[in-house]
């Protein structure tokens, strides 16, 4: 519930309102009890725990590398700097962001180091992916610089940028589909933590600053000391918000910015100013006591919106003739036949290196993160099939419960007709359909940014990679989840992926078909949204398809044709094309125009 709007709120002020809080001088951080690595260990073998760890040890892997030897134009003004990386942070999904010096007691006699990260290394060295993504071989060389970085002293670092990430509410007792996540709080907030420092640390790089990340299991600062010399803790480390359940990450850098202060006591603080009316309300917030905690009132396994208030039906509302749908190379999709001069010299050259993602350095770093999490796509079956997921209903509600839980915005289940995969990958040879389920999971790129995008604009491809990122990582999580019990997964991600998404987002049930052409609109999210599917042959219950009344309704508007920059989007009716009913937009238009925008970064 929300009274009041936050549309004025400056980014970097962050959802809750921590400018509010009454400040005071440094504590003494030699009284803190030192800081211990976080295990991922659990003698439960279901639990996620043991998939994310694979996740954490390959951010704990980049967390540094080499810098920019051109340093990129940025503002002279630490308050400036402070105010941009806070609201880079809070973009990338952070609870809560803070600056400060470094301080010298804050350093570990001994750092904390990843044991599975030499084993992810070798791995990665011996990687050999196949993509017809853009710049995938200078993704893949920064990503092998970053991982052979010796990881030396710090002491020229003089600043530190703070991460934290809060818990949702814990599972009830006996709550369907929490079967793996319980206990899990605090490696959620690890990697959660950890991937927002590991893109910030890249950032800073890219612009010419030594920057490390450094997260609750390969540290050389103690995160703790920091939280309460940044001002985002008590020195008995509660926040003033969320008490003691968050997770903590950090960037050191010689990229200066003017510090935050510490935390007035907690006797000092003006809690009518700070947890008043205004709190109570959200007034100017994103966050309140109403709405603080997430699922308060909700089952994870259900998700933050309504679905279940949508009418479901047996055929979706578009119609598809299976038996006459072809299946098309990878070599057919736009961006990889703009690299091989399909359309022309000017596209060409436009798509080489990914140059139209990194006109953004926000969107780069992400996208290089990606290639990171592309070594973690793949796999077979981690031992033999748990008997515990002989159940499908038991297996949707977990795989539902725990991708809510990480942080997804919608996931649908269904099957995966033989025509929804390529019929060859990108080395030309013939791709069988080897999954018959696929999970499907939509990521919200943000009404707050979505808002301010026409086309003509600098945020849209950053909107792209973060959520093309956040896909990577959390469906990345659930596939190796699924491994873990026994079955194979393949992650088909924006790097690399078999399978054509719109088709299997309509058949799950997370939206319909729109005037937009292959975009499929979701109800609650319209088409602000990036998809990612996990395909695997893990026994589930399928999603029935949607109808909320979307093909009346593009029938009769024309909006989004009128105002498409590229003049992509068809104004005419259905038609049926390669064996399905839609609104058939100018796919080739579209890709020029995104990759040869001259006013912005991609579309």
């Amino acid at each position: 519930m929300r009274f009041f709007s936050y549309r004025d709120r400056p980014v970097h002020l962050g959802p809750y309102p921590l400018e509010r809080l009454t400040r005071a001088d440094m504590a003494d951080l030699s009284l803190l009890a030192p800081m211990q690595a976080l295990s991922f260990d659990d003698p439960d073998p279901e639990s996620l725990k043991h998939a994310m760890a694979r996740y954490i040890g390959m951010f704990d892997l980049v967390r540094d590398g080499s810098v920019n030897p051109l340093p990129g134009e940025v503002s002279d003004d630490p308050l400036l700097r402070a105010e941009h990386l806070k609201a880079a942070g809070y973009y990338f999904d952070a609870t809560m962001m803070a600056v400060g010096r470094l301080p010298a007691s804050a350093m570990l006699a001994a750092p904390i180091r990843n044991p599975m990260v030499a084993a992810i290394g070798e791995e990665l060295a011996q990687s050999q992916p196949k993509s017809f993504a853009a710049g995938m071989d200078m993704i893949l060389a920064d990503v092998m610089d970053s991982a052979r970085t010796v990881h030396g002293p710090i002491d020229h670092h003089t600043d530190v940028i703070l991460i934290l990430v809060e818990y949702p509410r814990d599972p009830q007792a006996g709550e369907p589909g929490c079967d793996w996540i319980v206990g899990t709080q605090a490696q959620r907030a690890a990697v959660l933590s950890a991937q927002t420092a590991v893109l910030l640390s890249t950032y800073l790089r890219m612009l010419g600053h030594a920057a490390r990340a450094h997260s609750a299991t390969c540290s050389d600062l103690d995160l703790g000391k920091l939280a309460v010399a940044c001002g985002l803790a008590h020195p008995d480390g509660s926040n003033p918000y969320v008490g003691r359940r968050y997770g903590l990450a950090a960037v050191s850098t010689t990229f200066a910015m003017s510090p935050d202060q510490p935390l007035a006591p907690p006797a000092a603080q003006q809690r009518w100013k700070s947890h008043g009316p205004a709190w109570w309300l959200g007034k100017g917030t994103r966050k309140s006591a109403l709405n603080r905690e997430g699922f308060k009132d909700r089952e994870f396994r259900k998700g933050a919106y309504p679905f279940e208030d949508l009418k479901r039906v047996d055929v979706p509302t578009t119609f598809i003739d299976h038996e006459r749908v072809p299946r098309f190379p990878k070599r057919a999709d736009f961006f990889a036949r703009s690299l091989f001069g399909d359309l022309g010299k000017t596209v060409q050259d436009a798509a080489k290196g990914g140059n139209y993602v990194l006109k953004s350095p926000i969107g780069a770093c992400a996208r290089r993160a990606l290639g990171a999490l592309l070594l973690l796509q793949f796999g077979e079956a981690r031992g033999p099939v748990a008997a515990s997921t002989a159940d499908p209903s038991r297996n949707a509600d977990n795989l539902k419960a725990a991708s809510y839980y990480m942080g997804v915005d919608a996931v649908g289940l269904c099957k995966v007709p033989e025509w929804a995969y390529y019929s060859h990958d990108a080395g030309g040879n013939v791709m069988p359909a080897y999954h018959r389920n696929g999970v499907n999971l939509l990521l919200d790129q943000g009404h707050e940014t979505m808002e301010g995008a026409s086309g003509d604009d600098w945020i849209a491809v950053a909107q792209s990679m973060r959520a093309y990122l956040r896909f990577s990582m959390l469906g990345g999580i659930i596939g190796e989840q699924i491994r873990r019990l026994g079955y194979s997964a393949r992650v088909h991600s924006v790097l690399d992926g078999d399978v054509l998404q719109p088709p299997l987002l309509l058949l799950s049930g997370l939206g319909e078909v729109s005037r937009i052409g292959e975009v499929i609109l979701n109800p609650y999210l319209g088409p602000r949204l990036k998809s990612g599917t996990v395909t695997t042959d893990l026994p589930m219950a399928y999603d029935k398809p949607i109808d909320f009344g979307l093909q009346t309704f593009c029938q009769n508007c024309n909006k989004c044709a009128r105002e498409c920059p590229s003049g992509a989007i068809s104004a005419g009716p259905k038609l049926m094309y390669n064996g399905y009913e839609i609104w058939k937009s100018d796919a080739e238009k579209c890709t020029r125009y995104r990759i040869t925008n001259a006013a912005g970064a991609m579309c």
